[in-house]
């Protein structure tokens, strides 16, 4: 088997590699949806960013796991670490990630992206990241890759067995030396065994969740106090965007769009989510609703493009803009999602 290519879907949500990585392969599957819609509605982001000088992060919340380890139901998951990858010569450890895609298993490779030649970190300093491998050509001796581009863009692509080889050295260097910690490799194989019916009752939770800005998810496991959720995350980006209008000396610098393309996310997953349930029949068709969402999710990519655009031409001046701009989003919100959480509590869920 020269070429082979395990089977992908383009990710409904890619705003981390997280989400495109375990996405592009269970949206392969119709059976997975229930799930899918099920999750995804909760949000979060970070508290003391300017008072701990943290990264602000923006996100998706589902309670806190390691999303890349054993957090959907539908993929086998198994986790390696350097070390125990520490035995394979370069041209075994090709081999050994070969045979694991013809066993049906996507690899989630642990490696320093400055080697990767598509990548924006190329020839720059040491940037650990993960990439997944999908595929190979044993003749042009290359693998089919995911992962974000130079221009930022996620998509696949191949790369040399070689230029894979490198990026893995460099990142067993740099964990050797104690510059950058183990962060493991994944190695994915669908579960089609694993049975999920919606469950209106955890839609349900997440969106009171959502509008009162709390959490009950995992809280067992970890505290929450560093982490703000909800309606309540507005508040937050609004925040971030004043510190970067005004150059607060305390701000690190993260990626600006990014939590805008996120913001977009969401509010396209809450659209496609009230069209699915009402397809499906689990809730009583409300064109407003479906509309209301589409037109905020229109807005939300709308704000994320203006801030690409002014970004690449260095004016900063859309930044003191953003908060006015995302409360108008934010006003909009709770009427319409406690609109939805009555029709879900309503609703009589039919099929899976």
């Amino acid at each position: 088997m020269n070429r082979y290519q395990l089977p992908l879907q383009p990710p409904p949500i890619k705003g981390f590699l997280r989400w495109a990585y375990t996405l592009s392969i269970t949206h392969n599957y119709e059976e997975t949806l229930p799930w899918y819609y099920t999750n995804f509605i909760q949000m979060s982001c970070t508290k003391y960013f300017l008072e701990k000088r943290q990264t602000f992060f923006f996100d998706f919340f589902r309670g806190k796991p390691n999303e890349l380890n054993f957090n959907n139901p539908f993929l086998l998951t198994c986790a390696v670490n350097y070390e125990l990858l520490s035995g394979y010569r370069p041209d075994e450890l090709v081999e050994f990630m070969i045979g694991r895609i013809k066993q049906g298993y996507y690899a989630i490779v642990f490696i320093d992206e400055s080697k990767i030649t598509a990548s924006p970190a190329y020839e720059g300093d040491a940037f650990p990241h993960h990439l997944m491998l999908s595929g190979y050509d044993l003749k042009e001796r290359t693998f089919d890759v995911s992962m974000f581009d130079f221009n930022q863009v996620y998509r696949t692509f191949k790369i040399p067995f070689e230029e894979f080889i490198s990026a893995c050295e460099s990142m067993k260097r740099l964990i050797e030396s104690g510059l950058e910690s183990d962060h493991h490799t994944f190695f994915y194989r669908f579960n089609g065994e694993h049975p999920f019916a919606f469950d209106p009752v955890a839609v349900a939770d997440q969106l009171r969740d959502y509008l009162n800005s709390e959490t009950h998810l995992n809280r067992i496991n970890y505290n929450p106090d560093g982490e703000v959720f909800g309606l309540e995350t507005y508040e937050y980006l609004q925040m971030y965007f004043k510190a970067a209008a005004e150059r607060h000396p305390a701000l690190v610098w993260p990626n600006a769009v990014r939590h805008l393309h996120l913001l977009w996310e969401h509010k396209k997953v809450m659209a496609d989510r009230i069209r699915y349930f009402t397809q499906r029949g689990i809730i009583e068709q409300d064109e407003e609703l479906q509309q209301t969402f589409e037109e905020l999710a229109n807005k939300a990519k709308l704000l994320r493009d203006q801030l690409a655009i002014a970004e690449m031409k260095g004016d900063d001046r859309i930044y003191a803009k953003m908060p006015a701009k995302l409360e108008a989003i934010k006003e909009r919100e709770p009427e319409l999602l406690e609109r939805l959480l009555k029709r879900v509590e309503a609703g009589q869920p039919v099929g899976t």
